[in-house]
């Protein structure tokens, strides 16, 4: 009887202990509930932001000012720019070429704020995620005079790349900044294989050394 009572305390205090930890987390100043549980769709899923762990808001949001749920405004995120994204991460500031999509829109434009079922954090996969931006034809169009400047005479070099060889975005460009222009890595990946590019810009085009293929240049008409 005693070890059963004994066993039935020994229960009872973990479950109490499970309960304070499902607590955890930032809690409204006004109606005292953690904010998970009326945003439980934020702290769910497969891939979930490390800012968010623990049920922590405080890193993004402000938790002060009123009632949010009479005014909603009140707790947004501190600042919809990269700005904020650099509190934790590195900034892109100083290098050469800086993804347009992150100074004009800051890292939400392909990454998701709170969780995603892809990994990073990301809206969708290169390259489906990369055309939302980019025109298609960049990739498509064997001759043009407008869709790429990336282009030796008419001839489009991105479709040579890409279109035909089906070589990834990633590959040849740095998804957020570069110490060269356009996004140009140092160093990629294609296939298992490592790629080294060195670029350098001309008036109408451009000069390439790379590991994969022997120097060369572009010129556009």
């Amino acid at each position: 009887m005693e070890r059963t009572f004994i066993a039935f305390v020994l229960a009872f205090l973990l479950a109490g202990a499970n309960c304070l930890a499902a607590e955890s987390g930032t809690v409204d100043p006004i109606n005292g509930k953690p904010c998970y549980k009326c945003h439980r769709s934020k702290v769910s899923g497969p891939n979930i932001h490390p800012a968010l762990a623990d049920n922590q808001c405080e890193p993004c949001h402000a938790t002060t000012g009123g009632d949010h749920k009479m005014k909603l405004g009140l707790y947004n995120v501190k600042d919809r720019s990269a700005k904020l994204c650099w509190e934790c991460h590195d900034s892109l500031v100083g290098q050469k070429s800086v993804h347009p999509i992150i100074t004009e829109e800051g890292c939400l434009g392909c990454h998701a704020p709170h969780s995603s079922t892809l990994g990073k954090l990301l809206k969708a996969t290169p390259p489906v995620l990369c055309f939302r931006c980019h025109e298609q034809s960049l990739v498509d169009e064997k001759e043009t005079q407008k869709a790429t400047n990336f282009r030796d005479g008419t001839q489009s070099l991105h479709f040579v790349h890409a279109g035909k060889n089906g070589i990834p975005c990633l590959t040849c460009h740095d998804q957020h900044a570069s110490s060269q222009l356009h996004l140009l890595r140092t160093k990629g990946t294609n296939g298992k294989e490592a790629v080294t590019i060195t670029y350098t810009a001309t008036d109408k085009g451009g000069n390439c050394t790379v590991s994969c293929h022997d120097p060369l240049g572009y010129e556009r008409k």
